[in-house]
């Protein structure tokens, strides 16, 4: 009896112990470490471009070419003129218009020539005319000069307006010469037969020789 059942009892017993070890290893603790998944990573490098090369300017157009000129259209010629009828009339000629008279020149009064000024003159005698006297201070500093008035000789032949061209130097002699001329009288100046008034110069001099 027991060796027919043998065989069989042999092969459970394989199968069991194969059973076990499954069971132990499938039961174990695993303790291998988890598998990490790692991303894969792009690193790129900067590369400098190529400068791109100037493209070189586009051709010119070529000029237009040149405007032909129109031809000049043969001008007709007119058509020749009929000969003049025998009726034809002639037309008088205008017959030319007489020259302008000739305006006789507009005489023009002559203006006559102004008469000729002559000056005033100083009275001959001295007595309407007195010298000036001399300062006896000016004698005594021995003073000496000529003095140069200019007076207005109105046309009655008085003194007016008395004006010191030239000074002798000394105020004392100007003064005696100005009160002095300023009572004298005068033949008045003249133009034509007119007395006017005129404005002469009289030199005074005053001389201790």
């Amino acid at each position: 009896m027991q060796s027919k059942h043998a065989p069989l009892i042999s092969f459970l017993l394989v199968i069991g112990v194969h059973a076990g070890v499954m069971a132990a290893v499938i039961l174990w603790p695993s303790t291998t470490k988890p598998v990490e998944i790692l991303m894969p990573t792009i690193q790129g490098v900067l590369v400098m471009a190529e400068p791109k090369q100037a493209l070189p300017p586009p051709p010119e157009p070529p000029p237009p070419p040149p405007e032909k000129k129109p031809e000049p259209k043969p001008v007709p010629k007119p058509p020749p003129k009929a000969p003049p009828s025998e009726r034809a009339v002639k037309a008088p000629e205008p017959e030319p218009a007489p020259p302008p008279a000739e305006k006789p020149a507009e005489s023009t009064p002559a203006v006559p020539a102004p008469a000729p000024i002559l000056p005033p003159r100083a009275e001959a005698d001295q007595l309407s005319n007195p010298a000036p006297i001399y300062p006896s201070l000016s004698r005594r500093l021995r003073e000496e000069g000529i003095v140069v008035l200019e007076i207005l000789i109105k046309a009655d032949g008085s003194v007016g307006e008395i004006k010191i061209k030239n000074s002798s130097g000394f105020k004392r002699l100007d003064e005696t010469a100005v009160k002095a001329v300023k009572q004298w009288r005068y033949h008045p100046a003249t133009q034509g037969d007119k007395k006017i008034d005129f404005w002469y110069e009289q030199p005074v001099e005053f001389n201790l020789r």
